[in-house]
């Protein structure tokens, strides 16, 4: 994973909102398509590392400097690396959100079984089993799985797109373009087998930023 080096409360409302899954049915492939899906998410200042600051009620997430917030030791936080989860786990439905972001990021979701406290395994977003990541390069795109990369040479976006078919095992990643009509293009999409609840997450480096989006009025 490049440099800079970079588990929590389940809410169950909104995946108790969300209609009976069904499969078999064609993927999402334009942002409307994508939307049908919308979940919200919130950032769980319980997995934050120190050195990450939440705010805007919480969908905002710093590293401005090594300043370290005083959050309480707890068994869910990363330890090590500066990560974070959201509250809200995805199990047996699709869900998609979108993330504005600057600086050196690593934009993904966590097995809710992933490491978090660097023993013996990387807790690095994308750099073991149970995590599944894409960031900015400066060049172009890489995604990351159990510490393999693709680079991807797409344009750089500022806002990016994330789905989950939790049952089918998918995780797609995509660029949102566009002011007004907004569209999104793959940048990389994964094929796993989730046994269990995967979790929104965020590896976040000096000087830089998530901020994740509220769905359109």
């Amino acid at each position: 994973m490049p440099v800079p080096k970079k588990a929590g409360r389940k809410g169950s409302s909104a995946a108790e909102e969300k209609p009976p899954y069904e499969p078999n049915i064609p993927e999402p492939t334009t942002r409307a398509d994508f939307m049908k899906y919308w979940f919200p998410i919130s950032l769980d200042d319980k997995t934050a590392q120190k050195l990450l600051w939440i705010s805007e009620g919480s969908s905002k997430v710093a590293r401005t400097s090594d300043a370290v917030c005083p959050y309480p030791n707890r068994p869910e936080r990363y330890d090590d690396s500066p990560q974070v989860l959201c509250k809200e786990g995805l199990e047996g439905f699709r869900g998609y959100w979108e993330v504005d972001y600057g600086g050196w990021v690593v934009i993904g979701v966590v097995a809710e079984s992933a490491p978090r406290k660097d023993r013996g395994v990387s807790c690095g977003l994308g750099e073991n089993e149970g995590s599944w990541g894409v960031g900015w390069s400066g060049s172009c795109y890489q995604a990351w799985h159990n510490g393999d990369n693709v680079d991807v040479p797409l344009p750089s976006s500022s806002t990016m797109g994330v789905y989950v078919d939790q049952p089918a095992g998918v995780v797609a990643f995509l660029s949102v373009e566009g002011d007004s009509e907004k569209e999104v293009r793959l940048i990389h999409k994964f094929k796993a087998q989730f046994q269990e609840k995967v979790f929104p997450g965020f590896w976040i480096g000096t000087n830089s930023y998530c901020l994740i989006r509220k769905r359109d009025e």
